[in-house]
């Protein structure tokens, strides 16, 4: 290689290196759910990069019933664009046609990277599949049952303590032996969870709360073909987060309210990490009227799991059309 193709090879690694490794554009949500009555959604994309370089893009759907407006734009640094896309609900092609529940991609291709956004009309299960960059902290997340398909409406908020406070809680212990409590209401009470009544929790040290007994975990040691998102939705349960209390470094507490129960979690460590300097701190409101609150202040951005709601498939299987749910779309 001569002095001059030294000198333009370098010169091309000094502009390229801001780049390679790194993710320049942000796309939010992470994913889009379609509701049956649905057939335009949005998304931004943002350059989030440290380089003042404009970033060319295309946007492009997989699949020929879904359409995006606009489909290129050059984005500056921390210059957002908001994309509409459209579901064409009609659309038939020979013997191709729309299926019943679709799922799609938007992608979004730049110079360096191609990025791409799941579409589906499946229902949201709310239940987010994370590895690692968790973006909970000091967020409010309140399901609220209503008459769509998802069976849920998902609100989320800012928190910057937990809303209930509890005087007096009952603290729960585990061990070995014992990694699941029973908790039992008192007062004739029942907590609805999509829209069946129980009068029993079991809550476990590994971070989530079953409707049911399961014997999901012990069923499934033998059967390592088994996924952490099969056994999610093997039975009614909501996951919380990816903790381990089992040696009770942090504290797991209830208390029954008039119109709630409600279990909190201090200073647990994360699964897997039970000896990091980082600890988990959260509270469950479960209302009697199947209203569910999940507040969350200080967790591991690192950890990695399944978050959100099951209404529980009797199977080691996913329900129809799963897709990741984004949980909390935007950190606006």
């Amino acid at each position: 290689m001569n002095t001059k193709n030294k000198k333009q090879y370098l010169l091309l690694l000094i502009v390229l290196i801001p780049f390679i490794g790194c993710n320049q554009l942000t796309i939010t949500p992470k994913t889009i759910h379609f509701s049956p009555e649905e057939s335009l959604n949005t998304f931004e994309i943002t350059h989030s990069g440290n380089t003042n370089t404009k970033i060319a893009i295309t946007v492009n759907p997989s699949q020929p019933w879904l359409e995006v407006t606009p489909n290129e734009a050059i984005l500056g640094k921390n210059d957002k664009i908001t994309i509409q896309v459209y579901l064409n609900r009609l659309y038939s092609h020979i013997e191709k046609s729309y299926p019943d529940y679709a799922t799609g991609n938007i992608n979004i291709k730049s110079y360096f990277k191609t990025y791409t956004l799941p579409i589906t009309t499946a229902p949201n299960y709310f239940t987010e599949v994370f590895d690692r960059n968790i973006d909970l902290a000091y967020k409010n997340l309140s399901f609220t049952p209503d008459n769509s398909i998802n069976f849920y409406k998902l609100t989320v908020k800012n928190i910057t303590e937990l809303p209930t406070q509890i005087e007096e809680p009952t603290k729960i212990n585990y061990s070995l032996f014992k990694t699941v409590f029973k908790l039992q209401l008192t007062e004739n009470k029942k907590v609805l969870f999509y829209g069946q009544s129980y009068d029993t929790l079991y809550v476990s040290c590994f971070g989530y709360i079953e409707f049911q007994k399961s014997t999901s975990s012990s069923e499934s040691k033998c059967q390592n073909n088994i996924t952490e998102i099969e056994r999610h939705f093997y039975s009614p349960r909501i996951s919380l987060f990816p903790i381990n209390n089992i040696n009770n470094d942090g504290t797991i507490s209830y208390s029954q309210l008039q119109n709630r129960i409600v279990i909190n979690y201090e200073n647990v460590p994360t699964y897997q990490n039970e000896y990091g300097d980082t600890k988990n701190t959260m509270q469950i409101e479960i209302f009697f009227t199947g209203k569910i609150n999940i507040s969350y202040l200080n967790t591991d951005t690192n950890a990695t799991g399944i978050i959100g709601l099951s209404y529980g498939t009797g199977n080691y299987q996913t329900p129809s059309g799963f897709l990741s749910s984004d949980l909390v779309p935007s950190s606006d």
